[in-house]
């Protein structure tokens, strides 16, 4: 981690993390009527990786507020580095580092994997994108290498109404209302080839849409 810190020196600052978590993430999780399933599933400490669909900006906070018992570092799209207030917010807010959108960013990736290595949960949106409403994105191949890498149970998450804040198409729908729910840990039984990447970005994808209620393990 002393890597990662020295280059994003806003990372790990824990105090600072639960402060935004218990003030910002409060409101908006009372704002959006935010209901959590699953929590249980999400190991108390150790290496984890929690893979989530993506539809809106305001994903992260809500995630990391449904975790609650533990921080949780999350890939950032570069541009937002490049905004004045957003940039402040993500360094205030901590645990975030940028990943380059468009093409393969293996510099993220291995800061994903360093994360994760050092014994922390990394919350990746394997779309690479906010999906429109009611859709999924086919997840990006690099979403699999890292699941294949790491090695590490991974907790699939399954977000629904947030794209009626900040989604892809509007800034704010009606009175929002967010369900989130996480699925039991698991692997994915694939060797660790570049072959396989996309296979196993697919089975993320797979495991998050299962967790929509009706669907057949939901």
């Amino acid at each position: 981690m002393k890597s990662l810190t020295k280059k994003y020196p806003w990372v790990r600052k824990t105090s600072i993390y639960w402060f935004w978590l218990n003030t910002v993430g409060r409101f908006i999780s009372n704002f959006c009527h935010l209901k959590v399933y699953g929590r249980e599933n999400i190991p108390k400490e150790g290496k984890v990786l929690l893979v989530a669909n993506h539809k809106s900006y305001l994903d992260p906070p809500l995630v990391a507020y449904a975790v609650k018992k533990r921080p949780v570092f999350f890939m950032a799209k570069s541009e937002l580095f490049e905004m004045p207030f957003l940039s402040s917010l993500i360094k205030h807010w901590g645990n975030a580092f940028p990943v380059k959108r468009g093409r393969a960013d293996l510099t993220a990736l291995k800061t994903a994997l360093e994360v994760i290595n050092n014994g922390e949960l990394v919350c990746i949106f394997p779309e690479g994108q906010r999906a429109p409403a009611n859709s999924f994105a086919r997840a990006k191949w690099g979403a699999g290498m890292v699941a294949l890498k790491a090695k590490v149970p991974i907790v699939p998450c399954l977000i629904e109404g947030s794209e009626k804040i900040i989604g892809k198409e509007k800034i704010i729908s009606g009175w929002p209302k967010v369900t989130i729910r996480f699925g039991e840990p698991f692997y994915i039984d694939l060797e660790d080839k570049k072959e396989n990447y996309q296979k196993a970005a697919d089975v993320l994808m797979e495991r998050i849409q299962e967790l929509k209620v009706g669907n057949k393990s939901s």
